[in-house]
């Protein structure tokens, strides 16, 4: 028994020690409190509740619009509101962070206002009023008003008949109500002690800090993609001090004051009876507040005159082509009944078939290769290499050939030289990544475990590939059937295909192939038959006025069309693909609508292209002690040869406007990054983007192409780069110096010879 009570004085010594820590903690806080043993509990209680604020809550409540007028006088909106800390706020709904209105409870109290009928209700009960409890048969009203006068006695009910509600608020149940009533009362109570002073002063300095944080991050702010454009932000304005409304200046309470004195109740049940005092000069304007427009105000929402601009954009593109079919017909219909316009004609000849085994026969020799050079039946690593690229360069250029000799119709023969660029590429990232996968496995046996740790989801039979295990034939199709450029050793995988989300990029795909074919059958080759006859009246012979006339018609729809090619190929194609074949790795493009630089839109919109360039081009040229910028300019010179090559040798005609198109972006990539530099976060740098790319450079592109394309079939030859009237200006110009500069080849330079040697002879004369 000794032992026990030992124990228990112990134990007892051990909480008393624990209770003078608590006292202290709660003395930093501003507590006075001088007990020091059990027997003042409750003394402890009452202290440890006058700074505790009461608990918080959150729900949807009817809130009464008493600025707004309904059918049936003021209406009640359904609104999220939120009670923490002694604050009220209310949002439109729960997914709306920033509140319409945040106030401090200090100085209120609520008030029970009872009840009114749902008159839309269907009561189980006929002939009388539904019971209290029957749920969704009444509505239950409170308020939340100020207070006339803090100072009042603490037993004293307050008459509360006449009072001008700051929120009034109803719900459908009546627990719901009591609970509210409950804890707002509470919050009311809590509003009017030292501790919610405190409280409130540390959060204006907090909210003032975090003011002038957002400031600084609008500075400073990072960039998702390095030339893009920053995401609008625009940080919230500082919140206005605690609001007064000509209130009296209350006194504060060290003690948690009783909260029945902030709930009262009016004197009517019925709450559609209830004086809720509407005078004449209640106050409609309550706060400084900027409008809407301004940038002072917080940050808006725009959406509905977005509709507006989508609305703007159908209704006027809608009357465009209108205008088409009213000078042309409606050409889609009559699509199929004339398809050799369209050049499916030679699907059927053997050139495009011939085309499509070559490019199997090149894999299957670049499987052979790296087969012998795996099991070291092959062991010269330059003679493996030399074969290798010898095997990718020949793919590409017997396509090349096939193309240029064999195949007449632009589109067929562009398909099957695009699918020849692509292998070709695969093929010497295949070549390049298993020399490297060969070399390191001979001298780091853990060089590939290090390279698959890099990589998430991978599927449980690559978890411990290693080279030579990947050099199978199954491989190297997944490789070539794969959206992606690059090879490497494992992909990471999606756990299973989706039938329904196949079918969903199936749907899209013929949605999107449907528009696509309707623009460039409705609008943009009307507007090139009329070009072409155009340049038949004339003799071949353009003008820059034709071209200007021309490329405006066509500026809109090569928009839309390039804009939907882009969504047709990068998202519905490449993603149809991945889903097929479980290849996890979706990110095929980025946000390069919002590049600020031209060098940004080439890093992000076509992504397997540009992680091919930065492994097998660029870093291969930085290795062998090339300078960054000369490995930049290889990479521009490659991408533009190679757009060139993509357009003229299907159209059989090698000018020089795809390439010069590229190249003249270099300037233009120096001059966005200047202007990104000194402006950083400005949209100039995007407004030209768009401009070159879409309003100039694409539609021009596509009426010299036609032109060159129609005008070597009318005159057996090719139109020269400027009009008539120029070359005969120019010559007569170099005939200054005394000797002709020009031979005539065609119509237009034997004119402009013909004027040079006017120009020799003195005598200069107009076109």
């Amino acid at each position: 028994m000794t032992q026990e009570v030992i124990a228990l004085k112990t134990r007892a010594k051990e909480l008393e020690k624990e209770l003078g820590i608590i006292h202290e903690a709660l003395s930093k806080f501003g507590v006075k409190d001088d007990t020091t043993s059990f027997s003042s509990s409750s003394s402890f209680q009452s202290n440890i509740s006058a700074i505790l604020p009461p608990p918080s809550k959150s729900g949807y409540l009817f809130k009464w619009q008493d600025r707004t007028i309904g059918f049936s006088g003021s209406k009640w909106a359904l609104r999220f509101i939120k009670l923490d800390r002694g604050r009220l706020a209310y949002h439109y709904s729960h997914l709306e962070n920033q509140p319409r209105s945040d106030i401090s409870l200090r100085g209120c109290a609520v008030r029970d206002e009872g009840w009114k009928l749902n008159r839309k209700h269907t009561s189980l009960v006929k002939g009388k009023d539904p019971p209290l409890e029957e749920s969704g048969a009444y509505f239950f009203v409170f308020s939340i008003y100020y207070r006339s006068d803090s100072a009042a006695a603490e037993e004293e009910e307050l008459s509360t008949e006449s009072i001008v509600p700051l929120f009034r608020f109803s719900t459908s149940s009546l627990a719901e109500k009591t609970q509210w009533i409950q804890l707002l009362s509470e919050a009311c109570a809590y509003c009017e002690t030292d501790a919610f002073i405190r409280e409130e002063s540390n959060r204006n300095n907090e909210e003032e800090n975090r003011r002038q944080e957002q400031l600084k991050m609008i500075q400073d702010m990072p960039q998702v993609e390095r030339g893009t454009l920053a995401p609008l932000f625009v940080a919230p304005d500082k919140k206005a001090e605690e609001r007064k409304s000509g209130m009296k200046r209350r006194p504060s309470y060290g003690k948690l004051p009783k909260s029945n004195l902030f709930r009262t109740q009016s004197k009517s049940r019925n709450a559609e009876k209830v004086d809720v005092s509407y005078a004449p000069s209640k106050p409609m304007h309550r706060t400084s507040a900027p409008s809407l427009l301004s940038s002072e105000a917080r940050t808006p929402n725009y959406r509905g005159f977005y509709n507006l601009a989508m609305i703007l954009l159908i209704v006027s593109n809608f009357r465009i082509y209108l205008n088409t079919v009213r000078s042309h017909g409606f050409i889609f219909t009559k699509l199929w009944s004339n398809v050799e316009g369209f050049s499916f004609s030679t699907w059927d000849q053997f050139p495009f078939l011939s085309g499509i085994v070559v490019l199997h026969a090149f894999l299957a020799t670049a499987f052979l290769i790296e087969w012998l050079l795996a099991t070291r039946r092959l062991s010269n690593e330059t003679i493996g290499f030399v074969l290798h690229q010898l095997n990718a360069h020949a793919c590409f250029g017997l396509s090349v050939f096939i193309v240029w000799n064999f195949i007449d119709q632009p589109a067929v023969g562009g398909f099957l030289l695009m699918n020849a660029a692509i292998t070709w590429m695969k093929l010497i990232s295949y070549a390049h990544a298993n020399q490297d996968y060969r070399i390191v496995s001979r001298k780091d046996k853990d060089a590939h475990q290090r390279n698959l740790a890099i990589i998430d989801s991978l599927d449980t039979a690559d978890i411990d590939i290693e080279y030579p295990s990947n050099v199978t034939f199954g491989n190297i199709y997944y490789f070539w059937l794969a959206p992606t450029l690059t090879y490497q050793i494992a992909f990471p995988k999606s756990p299973r295909i989706r039938p329904l989300r196949v079918l969903g990029l199936l749907f899209r795909m013929a949605i999107t192939l449907s528009i696509f074919t309707f623009l460039g059958a409705q609008v943009v080759a009307p507007n090139l038959a009329n070009l072409l006859k155009d340049l038949e009246a004339a003799n071949g012979r353009y003008t820059y006025q034709m071209i200007a006339e021309y490329w405006l018609k066509l500026s809109i729809s090569n928009t839309y069309m390039w804009l939907l090619m882009f969504y047709w190929y990068f998202h519905l194609y490449l993603n149809l693909f991945a889903e097929l074949l479980r290849f996890g790795d979706r990110v095929f493009y980025k946000d390069w609508w919002n590049s600020a630089e031209v060098s940004a839109y080439w890093r992000l919109w076509n992504l397997p292209v540009h992680y091919w360039l930065v492994r097998h081009l660029y870093f291969p040229c930085v290795r062998r002690k090339m300078s960054r910028s000369v490995a930049t300019f290889l990479v521009f010179l490659f991408s533009a040869v190679m757009h060139e090559l993509l357009i003229s040798i299907p159209f059989h005609s090698l000018r020089p406007w795809s390439f010069l198109g590229m190249m003249g972006q270099m300037p233009l990539v120096v001059v966005t990054k200047r202007l990104y530099r000194k402006f950083p976060g400005s949209s100039i740098g995007n407004i030209m983007f768009w401009v070159s790319f879409c309003v100039v450079g694409q539609p021009m592109a596509i009426l010299l192409y036609t032109i060159d394309f129609n005008y070597e079939k009318m005159q057996g030859t090719l139109p020269p780069v400027i009009d008539g009237n120029v070359a005969n200006a120019v010559a007569c110009s170099l005939s200054v110096l005394g000797k002709c500069l020009i031979t005539g080849f065609d119509q237009a330079t034997s004119n402009a010879a013909q004027s040079c040697d006017a120009g020799v002879q003195g005598t200069c004369y107009p076109g």
